[in-house]
């Protein structure tokens, strides 16, 4: 008599593949049959997801559509996505979506920190390391949310790092210090051209006294034009905040602003440099010709150099203002003291902000001889009021600067000479 042998049960789960349980063992594949929909789609996902390297440019260019970033912002997304999509898939450039798993959590947590390495000076590795983590748990969720892996895939956890410093005020005797320096001395004409062995460059002189008397941000004064600086209905003086022009930009909506000039720049010759600017290249031109845009910098790259320096000290800001050595200080600093003493003046913090071009930020009222007058008038006078430093800047004169920048005509200049690039 021959023996009954029963067949081996079988469940197709996709074509080439087959779930097949021994007789005796039918209940295990009972068992089975409710997850065989995932295992299905987990097998869909690895062979069509796409390979991680364009997925990630799909991420960057969505992000790019559906935010309204700044030039530099969209700069930054490029280049971290760059090294991201380096540590992912320099082993296997062929990897795809649906393969990214914890594995990769730790080949970014290896790699990350060499590739942030080179090229850099910068000291703030810890902050920017938790901004690509964070990147890349944005670019899980656009993986979840386009169904390429699992809604249980693993995200990178923050990494330890010390808060980063807040950028300190200047005490007075700090600015003493820095406005004491070789650009504020007086020259006179015919000086021996080696006399100053720094390079005189119309930013050295105003930048400085810009930022202590507007309170603006270096990008913000670096990429002015001419025809930034205005004088409103009212014979206001008033430079111009906006993003209207040629590679222009601002952090925020809220950054558009017009800061009325006070009568220290003015006595400088701020007015008269403007208008020697007018004369010589026109309304459009830049007002510091020597500054050049740089995709990753905007305007600001050699006056940040030149003042901070690639590393904490070694710009102008340390060599003339020592405490500036243990860090805390750069040319937000300005800012910073701006905002500080206007502050201790009993200026309201809302009026503050309006000129620092903060959210919130909004002309207060106080005085009731105030109320029929304009807002550029108001705002000057409360610059004019509450903005005084404890400096000996009379005798600060952009005609003795223009004497020294005289005297180094034709000199080569010191350093790497910049690229030459469209204004």
């Amino acid at each position: 008599m021959n023996a009954v042998i029963n067949p081996n049960l079988s469940a197709p789960i996709l074509q080439g593949l087959t779930l097949v349980a021994a007789p005796g063992h039918e209940k295990s594949l009972e068992l089975a049959l409710p997850y065989l929909a995932s295992i299905a789609s987990a097998i869909h996902r690895f062979h069509h997801s796409p390979l991680i390297s364009e997925f990630l440019d799909t991420v960057r260019l969505r992000f790019l559509r559906e935010n309204d970033y700044v030039p530099k912002t969209a700069y930054m997304l490029q280049a971290r996505m760059a090294k991201l999509k380096t540590a992912l898939t320099e082993q296997n450039p062929q990897r795809r979506v649906a393969e990214l798993g914890s594995a990769d959590i730790q080949a970014i947590r290896d790699s990350l920190p060499t590739l942030l390495q080179k090229g850099s000076t910068a000291c703030g590795q810890g902050a920017n390391l938790q901004a690509y983590y964070q990147l890349f748990n944005r670019m899980i969720d656009e993986a979840i949310k386009d169904q390429w892996v699992d809604y249980k895939a693993p995200k990178a956890k923050g990494c330890k790092t010390t808060r980063s410093k807040v950028t300190k005020s200047f005490l007075d005797s700090n600015l003493v210090s820095l406005f004491a320096s070789w650009p504020y001395r007086t020259y006179v004409p015919n000086i021996p051209k080696d006399q100053v062995l720094q390079d005189a460059h119309s930013y050295c002189f105003w930048l400085m006294p810009l930022g202590l008397f507007t309170g603006a941000r270096l990008n913000e004064l670096c990429q002015l034009r001419v025809h930034d600086v205005i004088h409103d209905t009212y014979g206001v003086p008033l430079i111009s905040i906006n993003a209207n022009g040629f590679n222009k930009s601002l952090k925020n909506v809220q950054s558009e602003r017009e800061i009325p000039i006070c009568s220290m720049l003015i006595e400088m010759g701020f007015l008269d440099f403007v208008a020697e600017r007018r004369q010589a290249q026109g309304p459009d031109a830049l007002l510091f010709s020597e500054l050049r845009f740089d995709e990753k910098h905007l305007y600001s790259r050699a006056a940040s150099r030149f003042f901070c320096g690639p590393v904490t000290g070694a710009g102008f800001i340390g060599q003339h203002c020592p405490v500036a050595l243990a860090g805390g200080f750069n040319f937000k600093s300005f800012r910073r003291t701006f905002s500080v003493q206007l502050q201790k003046s009993g200026v309201p913090a809302t009026t503050i902000a309006h000129l620092l071009g903060h959210d919130g930020g909004k002309l207060e009222v106080t005085n009731e001889h105030y109320l029929e007058k304009s807002p550029s008038v108001i705002l000057l006078d409360t610059l004019e009021r509450n903005l005084s430093y404890n400096l000996p800047l009379d005798a600060i004169s952009w005609q003795h600067f223009k004497h020294l920048m005289s005297s180094q005509a034709g000199r080569s200049k010191r350093g790497r000479k910049a690229k030459k690039t469209l204004h």
